[in-house]
């Protein structure tokens, strides 16, 4: 039985918790308006624009989310020498994000999804990326940012590594950041993506796949519980990890433990779902930091959900607090839906 004042502990420590994060970084824009009439030079919308937001995306909404909870962490991330590098910082020091970590290429081009909004209706989505793979010298500063991140007195506690296939991240890199996290022996998480192969992320202690990249990586369609409990069995194999947890969305996650045929099946703690985009970035980012502080795998994986419940409720990017968190505990235990 999980207590709640367990996990309100473990809320409470991490603020004494920092983690590295690593994967492609970007900036989030939402450019929204209204619509009155239809373009005479072609037949498309005219968006009369009202606001603009601008976030931190990808890696940087990772960063961004462990700041949130309190956790301090240490980012590294590729940007080019763009008007978007320059903004990405601004966005980092509103934050009281480090940038010292970023590796600068001037031959990328700064990571952007902007999205063009009206009526709560996205009506397009414009991308600035250089999704190809980076250079050996910018390969080497990756793994020399992670290595000192691992060292000293200010080492970090854990590692998240967020693969978005944007080209940052090679199979060989991955395999060198997992080697450099074993021997510091410090944790690391993985967020997978389903274009890279499977082998990929083999030695994490745990990865928090979707249920549709989960299919994609491991090509089993997952429609019942035998074909969960398969999915969830041959990542574990494939990556000999320890623990994988598969999120389902409105039904929850399934958190496997290797030996364990079964998974521990968790349900949604979710009100309200406005908006699903940076939710898998607080689920990670808030087990990484629950596990940091002595969660268990289970622990972790129901205070991720309770994050994961609270994001889903705001709209685009967002971040979630230790005050939300514990408010979605005090009610998850008052309903008797902690297991």
């Amino acid at each position: 039985m999980i207590k709640p004042e367990r996990l309100k502990v473990l809320v409470k420590d991490f603020s004494k918790r920092r983690v590295l994060v690593v994967g492609d970084v970007g900036i989030d824009r939402y450019v929204t308006g209204d619509v009155e009439r239809i373009s005479p030079e072609a037949p498309v919308p005219i968006v009369f624009v009202t606001s603009e937001v601008h976030k931190l995306g990808l890696a940087a909404n990772v960063s961004d989310n462990i700041h949130a909870l309190g956790g301090g962490s240490e980012l590294v991330g590729v940007i080019g020498k763009d008007r978007f590098a320059s903004e990405i910082r601004a966005l980092l020091r509103r934050e009281k994000i480090g940038d010292r970590s970023l590796i600068v290429d001037r031959s990328r081009r700064t990571i952007v999804k902007e999205r063009i909004v009206s009526e709560r209706q996205q009506l397009l989505r414009i991308d600035y990326e250089t999704p190809t793979p980076v250079a050996k010298a910018v390969e080497n500063a990756i793994l020399s940012r992670v290595k000192s991140a691992l060292r000293g007195k200010r080492a970090v506690d854990a590692v998240i590594v967020q693969d978005y296939a944007k080209g940052m991240l090679s199979k060989p890199t991955v395999r060198a950041i997992v080697a450099a996290a074993r021997k510091a022996r410090k944790p690391v998480f993985m967020d997978p993506n389903a274009k890279s192969p499977l082998d990929f992320y083999a030695g994490a202690t745990f990865m928090t796949p979707n249920k549709r990249e989960a299919e994609k990586l491991t090509g089993l369609a997952i429609a019942d519980a035998a074909s969960l409990e398969a999915a969830g069995a041959k990542l574990l194999r494939a990556t000999g990890s320890p623990y994988m947890v598969i999120t389902l969305g409105k039904d929850g996650m399934a958190v496997f433990t290797k030996g364990s045929r079964k998974p521990k099946l968790i349900p949604t703690f979710a009100r309200e779902v406005y908006d699903v985009s940076g939710a898998g970035d607080t689920v990670i980012s808030v087990m990484a930091l629950a596990f940091a502080a002595g969660a268990s795998i289970e622990e972790a994986a129901i205070l991720g959900n309770l994050g994961g419940g609270v994001v889903v409720g705001k709209r685009g990017t967002a971040t979630v607090s230790p005050a939300e968190l514990e408010g979605a505990l005090r009610k998850a235990a008052a309903a008797g839906i902690l297991g």
